[in-house]
């Protein structure tokens, strides 16, 4: 989305008498700064909107400024990370509506053969969540090198036969604790179930459940914050961008 601000630049110089060069400048200045300024209502909109988002996202808000030779700044989401998924694909469906992409564990779990095509995964009862609602990471790994669903190139962490007995059988300080996919009983939903043994027998808890779709309304109206910060600081900034302009010329 593009805002046009060419309207509010004419009506103040024509009451400035300002030259074409103090004009540009005041222009490069204020679309910088009125996006400076939109960055962190972004952010507080973000935490309006979900629940303890985590600093990842927070983080993943930034300004291109403008340029002598490009006058339009940009308030964007980061679109490349090396290992984790793009704040700007993964907030895609929280913008526009829809079905979210696959997460990169969920790639894993499925080229592994353990979780259907089409599939996404969601929390279960037994998953051990973050402080920001996510399950955890290292539950998250633990599951992944059960299911041995890390590529063989460029790690190491998928369990062995011995491995898998290891956490099965427990210690002294920990119970035992074993994975397997399935719906249990042909009634509980499909997903994988975490089996914790006890001195008496085992329970099973759901750690992942696998669902068709997971679709998402749209909620975080990240243009409209954007234009509603253009809207009203926009026009304060080139002015006061024109008159530090005015100065330095005279």
């Amino acid at each position: 989305m593009s805002i046009d601000v060419r309207g509010a630049i004419a009506s103040i110089t024509s009451l400035a008498q300002a030259g074409q060069k103090q004009v540009q400048f005041a222009t490069r200045v204020a679309l910088t700064r009125t996006a400076k300024k939109a960055e962190p209502a972004v952010q507080r909109e973000m935490r309006d909107v979900f629940h303890s988002p985590t600093p990842y996202t927070l983080s993943s808000v930034f300004v291109e400024p403008a340029t002598k030779t490009r006058l339009s700044a940009t308030v964007k989401l980061k679109d490349d990370a090396t290992k984790a998924t793009p704040a700007a694909k993964f907030l895609a469906p929280q913008i526009d509506g829809g079905q979210r992409g696959q997460k990169r564990f969920e790639r894993a779990l499925q080229a592994a053969g353990v979780m259907p095509a089409g599939y996404r995964a969601v929390p279960g009862e037994g998953a051990r969540l973050d402080a920001f609602g996510n399950i955890s990471r290292g539950q998250i790994v633990q599951i992944l090198a059960w299911f041995r669903a890390f590529p063989e190139m460029g790690y190491k962490a998928n369990m062995t036969d011995a491995g898998r007995a290891r956490l099965a059988r427990g210690t002294r300080k920990r119970q035992g604790l074993a994975y397997f996919v399935g719906h249990p009983g042909d009634r509980l939903p499909l997903g994988v179930y975490q089996r914790t043994g006890f001195g008496f027998g085992s329970a099973i808890k759901p750690v992942l459940l696998f669902v068709r779709s997971a679709m998402y309304q749209q909620r975080f109206d990240f243009a409209y914050v954007v234009k509603h910060t253009v809207d009203t600081e926009f026009a304060g900034e080139f002015a006061r961008a024109l008159v530090e302009a005015q100065r330095t010329a005279r």
